[in-house]
């Protein structure tokens, strides 16, 4: 799943129990994947000057939620039983040099043409929806909380101002990373403005750092909030896909979907709040107000783990 969370769902088939198969295919995809590099590369070098330690403390923070979260749809599913895995391995042999270069290079081809396509679309039409306005009109370079995507955008905004970044530009690429966690890099540098700085093509920045930091106007506190949360909600369109292959069930794909957005929210929301708290003493903007709405997300998943447990107790 540290490739791409896709072959990481799929191997949860190889699961004979059911609902630890199940449970497989919803985690999987927490680990941090191959398109969400460009999103930890982008901030570790805006704002913690690439320091190792960011990229490595996402891979940790996804082992702790993988082990936790696990043991909360184990609560709420009931499953107390164990599954042995035992497969018998083939012959090794030496493989073919020829054959494994030539699959690997139609592999990446494919995965580049296809990856490519999608995030050249979406940027188009993210620089399409920031360029005009509801009467099609062209949105003056002054005034861009006037356009479309500002108006799509902006509401869905107040809901992280307790996160630490409440503007339309980043709940616009939130957005657009659900189509693919790529394009998150892409939306930020045309929405901002930030083309020169950031390469749209390549995911990377260019030159810069300080600029880019400014133009964001957050704090280091908050772009770690923001990581978390690009990294911890629901993966791309394609991983969902697959989830709903391997779940097999409509109920169980949007209880995964609903899981995974209120984990990446929990999460983005203790690591500002909790990091401004240590670095200024006194708490983050919004933090009453997201206090209420995590209590409540505890609430419903502390209530479904209580049910969980009685459905087991009377089976039992």
């Amino acid at each position: 799943a540290t490739g791409c969370a896709i072959p990481g769902i799929m191997a949860a088939r190889t699961i004979r129990n059911e609902r630890q198969r199940r449970t497989t295919a919803m985690l999987a995809p927490f680990m941090p994947c191959g398109a969400k590099l460009p999103i930890i590369a982008l901030f570790a070098g805006v704002f913690f000057g690439d320091q190792a330690w960011v990229g490595t403390s996402m891979y940790f923070l996804a082992l702790m939620v993988i082990l936790v979260s696990g043991l909360i749809i184990r609560k709420i599913t009931g499953d107390t039983s164990r599954s042995l895995f035992i497969m018998e391995l083939p012959e090794y042999r030496i493989p073919s040099i020829k054959r494994a270069a030539l699959s690997m290079l139609s592999r990446g081809k494919a995965f580049v043409v296809n990856a490519g396509t999608i995030i050249l679309i979406c940027n188009a039409v993210v620089h399409m929806l920031q360029t005009f306005s509801w009467n099609f009109s062209v949105v003056a370079e002054s005034s861009p909380q006037t356009s479309i995507l500002a108006s799509l955008a902006g509401p869905l905004a107040v809901l992280f101002i307790p996160l630490g970044f409440g503007l339309w530009q980043f709940a616009a690429a939130a957005i657009t990373g659900f189509i693919a966690k790529e394009n998150v890099v892409g939306t930020l540098a045309v929405t901002f403005g930030l083309t020169s700085f950031i390469d749209v093509e390549e995911l990377a920045l260019v030159s810069g750092a300080g600029e880019v930091m400014n133009v964001f106007g957050i704090g280091a506190v908050a772009a770690l909030s923001y990581l978390v949360f690009n990294l911890f909600t629901p993966p791309c369109f394609a991983a969902i896909g697959a989830m709903k292959s391997e779940l097999e069930s409509p109920k169980w794909l949007w209880a995964a979907v609903g899981f995974q957005l209120a984990m990446g929210y929990v999460l983005a929301f203790l690591v500002y709040q909790i990091g401004t708290l240590i670095l200024t003493g006194a708490v983050g903007s919004g933090f009453f107000a997201g206090l209420a709405f995590v209590a409540v997300i505890v609430a419903i998943i502390s209530y479904i783990m209580y049910r969980g447990g009685q459905h087991s107790g009377a089976k039992i």
